[in-house]
Parts: structure tokens; sequence; C-alpha cells
């Protein structure tokens, strides 16, 4: 990381938390505490802060102008659609979601079955469609939600100037659209079974898999306004890992959808608020082969004895069950007219994440997140999204799964 975005960040950082510690910043950043002590030089002549043994603090001053200054100041991103300022003290203007993940070109492919090993089979149709979880979760959460934050990378390529349009198109308050110059936009190849909506996804993670720490740090002054955080599996652990850390020190509510599944995650389990695993995800998290609400139920107690706070077990037809420690309990799941399954987790997570923000408490957006999920299925591509409305009425008059 360059000398000027790691004292960019001190100086967010100072904005918003009013005190900085030499000897956490510089295990932080891998410096030496020396090498801080000089960033801190530097903000404090900038005379926005006193300095004390060990530290700084922010002084009392018109500290927004300052931080206003240094969101518009130069980055490797290209803010999309963006609506907010950051607080004078760090507190949040209204209540904003942030989510860290991917963006995939999905290629989908619709067929009569799958074909067995070494088969060739014609398709029934193929479509193209924007997608990667990270971007259908915000897509899904917009629709609830206009204060939705995204930050993805693409390739330098002409997946990612379609990346960088259908964002400047989207109802999503802002984008942080990293390019990267030698990988290219991720894609997913899905294959959708006509009768039954099932799928298979092969996903080339391309740019997802490349975020820099010098990346989020430049984007950090969004997480900061964020009261939930969002984010899955679909870019290089290290990257995800370093979001969760920053998004706890910034006091959001941490949501992480476990998907792609990796061990590599374990180590911050515990800094999660709430996971969600769907059937696969949960027996690999815990060994429990899960095919019905009583082996979930079994699963899901191993998985909150793992640290993390909440958990929620998408089980498909079957609904979702969802523990604290306390409440230990079933959602059954709504009937629809499935065409794709494709978008499934991705519409609970992001519904789930934006009724949060709203100020729902755990239990209907729950129920909310049901319902959207189950009109989310019955369009084709995962990122087609049903609007508000329509959820609202399937909740009203839906009929459960028994």
């Amino acid at each position: 990381m360059k000398k000027m975005a790691r004292i960019e960040y001190l100086r967010k950082k100072l904005v918003h938390e009013k005190e900085l510690n030499v000897r956490r910043e510089s295990l932080f950043l891998n410096v030496s505490e020396r090498t801080t002590r000089r960033y801190i030089d530097e903000i404090f002549s900038l005379g926005i802060g006193t300095k004390f043994h060990g530290g700084i603090r922010l002084g009392n001053i018109d500290a927004g102008l300052i931080v206003s200054k240094a969101i518009e100041e130069s980055r490797s991103v290209t803010l999309i659609g963006e609506r907010e300022v950051v607080s004078i003290k760090g507190e949040k203007h209204g209540r904003s979601l942030y989510i860290f993940g991917s963006f995939n070109l999905d290629v989908v492919t619709e067929v009569s079955r799958f074909p067995k090993v070494g088969e060739t089979i014609t398709a029934l149709a193929t479509t193209f469609f924007p997608g990667g979880k990270g971007a259908n979760q915000a897509t899904a959460a917009a629709q609830l939600n206009d204060n939705v934050h995204l930050f993805v990378k693409v390739g330098k390529d002409t997946f990612g100037d379609n990346a960088e349009k259908y964002f400047s198109a989207s109802r999503l308050g802002s984008v942080a659209l990293v390019r990267d110059e030698k990988n290219n936009t991720g894609n997913a190849l899905v294959t959708v079974e006509e009768k039954t909506g099932n799928n298979t996804i092969v996903i080339d993670l391309g740019a997802n898999a490349n975020v820099t720490r010098d990346e989020i740090i430049n984007d950090y002054a969004h997480l900061i306004q964020a009261n939930v955080c969002l984010l899955q599996l679909e870019n290089n652990i290290d990257a995800t890992r370093c979001v969760i850390e920053l998004a706890k020190e910034a006091g959001c509510y941490v949501i992480l959808n476990p998907a792609p599944y990796s061990d590599d995650i374990h180590s911050h389990l515990h800094l999660v608020d709430l996971l969600t695993p769907n059937e696969s995800e949960a027996e690999l998290l815990t060994g429990v082969k899960v095919t019905d609400i009583a082996s979930a139920e079994d699963a899901i107690k191993i998985i909150h004895e793992k640290g993390v706070k909440e958990v929620i077990i998408t089980l498909g037809s079957k609904g979702c069950i969802y523990y604290n420690g306390e409440i230990l309990k079933h959602y059954k799941a709504l009937r629809a007219t499935v065409v794709d399954t494709s978008g499934a987790g991705d519409a609970f997570n992001g519904s789930l994440a934006a009724s949060l923000v709203d100020g729902l408490n755990i239990d209907n957006s729950i129920k909310l997140a049901v319902a959207f999920s189950s009109l989310a299925v019955e369009k084709h591509g995962a990122s087609s999204m049903p609007s508000r409305t329509t959820v609202l009425e399937r909740l009203k008059s839906g009929i459960y799964i028994e």
C-alpha cells in the first residue's frame, strides 16, 4: 500500500472513530510503529487532531469539510450514482447497506434435462444476464432500500464496460467499480433444467478474486456509513476477511452468505453476526447431512457453537430455519411457479439485509425474504428480482407449503 493511501485511510478512520492507536494501526497496515507515528504526524499537521502518547484524538473542529474533501480526492474506483456524504461525527445518514461481492456475466442455458457425462444435447435457449452473488444480492436489496452501496471489481474489457452501464442504470444508491488491468471480468456458465428449474453453475472468478486491501480502504468512507454489511465468498478470501474486520470496527451488523463454501472463512466466523448457509454449505460447515428439518436443526446448533451469533439455514422448498442460541424457528416456504432457482439464495440474502437496514426485526425480515425469494424463482436469470409491491402482495395472499 502506498504512503498516501495509508494516510488517507487513517484520516477517514480518525474522523469516524475519533481516536487512533499507533500499535493497533501499525499491525493492521503491516508497517512499523515508527512509520505509523510519521503518518499520524502528517495528519496532526492538518490541524484536525491532538496527539497523545500512543496515538491521536480528533480535535473539536468541523471535520465534515475535511472528510468530504477526502472522499472526492483521487481513487482507484469509479463511483456511480453516489448520493450520501459522511457525517461530521461518523454517524449514519439514514440507514444504509454496504455489499462487498462479485460481478459475473451469467451465460444461462436452458435444457430439457441435464446431460450425462460425455453426452452432447441441444439447448432450448441461451441468454446473457448480469450476475455474481454480490451484484445479484445488491439488485435484490435495492428493490427494497434506496441506500445500497456495492463494491465490485471487473476487468478492463467489454464485459466490464457492460457492468458499468448496467450499474449506472440500476436502482443502487452508489457503486464502487474497480477496473482490473490484468484479469478478465468474472463469468458464470449456468445450466437450468426446464421442468424443475434446478441448475448447475461453473464460475470463472476473474477480477473478483484479485481485490486488494488498497482498493477496500479507498472505499472505507462508504463502509463507515453503513449499518449492515453483507458479504459472500466469491472474492479472494483475504479481501473478504479484511472487509469483515473493517465492518466490525465500523460498528456494522455483519451478514455472511458462505457461498461458494470455503474452509478458509472459519477464522472469522466469530466476527459474523448472521450466517446464511444453504443445505450444502451447512453440511460442509458441520459434517451433518441436511436432508430434513430435524437434521437442519442439528446442523444449525453446531454452526452457532462456532461463534456465530445468529444463523439461518435456507432449505429450498422446505423454507428456512433460524437459531440464535435461544430461539429456534422454522419458516415455511411459499408456493411458487418455479422457472429458475439460480437466484433464490441471492434474492433471500439481499432482501433480508435490506429489511434489517429498514429497521424490521429478524422475524419479519425472514418472512419478507421468504416471500421475496419465492417470487424471484418465477423469473429467468439470477439478477431478475421482484418489486416491493409484488412482494407485499405475496406476503398477504401467498400459500405456504405444508
